[in-house]
């Protein structure tokens, strides 16, 4: 969790910033004190939460991990005095709302211990996995055995047609002057396609937009960010926003130009993208950020990053309050798992109507 974060949310919403902070207490040693946790929530009414306020973490819509960071030596003793905090502060929600939480972490699993011996109540609402990366002593060997030999050379003919259409480059920028840049090569990038069609690019929304500024920009002044991009005579037709933190690094957003989608300009960042993040031995583990295991990078990554939905009540007797915020969450979970495997069931046949309707259109156009 990097501060960079706290001031962003703060800038683009309205919503309370509430940053849990554990430090050590060693006023008879005269030293001082040192920082052992945070974590990073913010104070608002949810869909989970109604009609009661929660604090909630990821704290918003493009922050894909609510894992405290805490100091490994320190963990248990860390996060009891951050629920008991939360439990004896009035001004505090007493719900939290702890999702995309790191399954098996030393985090994850003191947590859930101490809300079993009576730190509070929890209900687990969803476990999921989605693609992440370790780093590998050949890159080059690891990105050949992600697929078959006949999807590399795919891959391979798709670049050299592409390679065709003008002079194909690759870039990698860090620098503050030339992120700024690059950020917004990225967000016309990304609302020229069809995340914008489904109102889901930073740009769609301007609160989006400016946290995702603050965020890229103040990383950027200490090197925490990396924009790649493959250009086309210099003009970017597929781009990644990767944040770094510590030994870990985020493929935090990515965006292609569908007019080249013949080409699979995304991939081939991926396969460029892929190799720097195995061969940086800064990076330890890659985490994809997707919601769910799907995608390219699932299919082309092997490792699997498992997270986990949580509500807690940290507030004594409400275990009633609990059970039904949580039933309610999962039902709606359910409903909408079910609407959307039924979506793409029909998606097909819808496709194929329309096909035949327009075909008899055309055979008789007089009508």
């Amino acid at each position: 969790m990097d501060p960079a974060v706290a001031t962003a949310f703060a800038c683009a919403w309205p919503d309370r910033v509430r940053v849990l902070l554990a430090w050590t207490d060693d006023q008879e040693a005269e030293v001082p004190p040192r920082l052992l946790g945070a974590w990073l929530l913010v104070e608002r009414h949810t869909r989970l939460s109604w009609p009661w306020k929660a604090l909630v973490c990821p704290p918003g819509p493009v922050a894909y991990l609510g894992t405290p960071v805490i100091d490994g030596r320190q963990v248990t003793t860390v996060l009891a005095a951050m629920l008991a905090a939360v439990r004896r502060m009035p001004e505090l929600p007493k719900l939290i709302q702890a999702g995309d939480m790191s399954g098996g972490s030393a985090v994850t699993d003191a947590l859930e211990t101490l809300l079993d011996s009576g730190a509070g109540s929890s209900r687990l609402l969803e476990t999921r996995i989605r693609a992440g990366l370790t780093s590998s002593d050949d890159p080059k060997a690891f990105w050949a055995a992600s697929m078959s030999p006949r999807r590399l050379q795919g891959f391979a003919r798709k670049r050299r047609q592409l390679s065709k259409e003008g002079e194909l480059t690759l870039s990698f920028v860090d620098e503050p002057a030339a992120v700024t840049t690059a950020l917004e090569e990225f967000l016309r990038l990304e609302a020229s396609g069809w995340k914008a069609a489904r109102h889901s690019a930073l740009a769609s929304n301007p609160d989006t937009r400016r946290f995702a500024c603050e965020l890229v920009l103040g990383l950027a002044e200490r090197r925490l960010v990396r924009i790649e991009a493959l250009r086309l005579d210099g003009k970017p037709i597929a781009m990644w926003v990767v944040l770094l933190c510590g030994n870990a690094a985020f493929t935090w957003r990515t965006a292609y130009d569908e007019t080249y989608s013949r080409f699979s300009p995304g991939v081939l960042l991926l396969e460029h993208t892929t190799m720097r993040l195995l061969a940086d031995p800064t990076i330890s583990f890659t985490d994809s950020c997707n919601h769910r295991d799907t995608g390219q990078q699932a299919e082309r990554w092997p490792e699997r990053h498992e997270v986990r939905d949580l509500l807690i009540d940290v507030a004594p007797g409400r275990k009633l309050r609990l059970l039904f915020l949580a039933s309610r969450e999962k039902a709606y979970r359910r409903g909408r798992e079910a609407a959307r495997q039924l979506y793409h069931r029909l998606r097909p046949i819808l496709a194929q109507f329309r096909r035949r309707l327009r075909g008899e259109a055309a055979k008789d156009p007089q009508e």
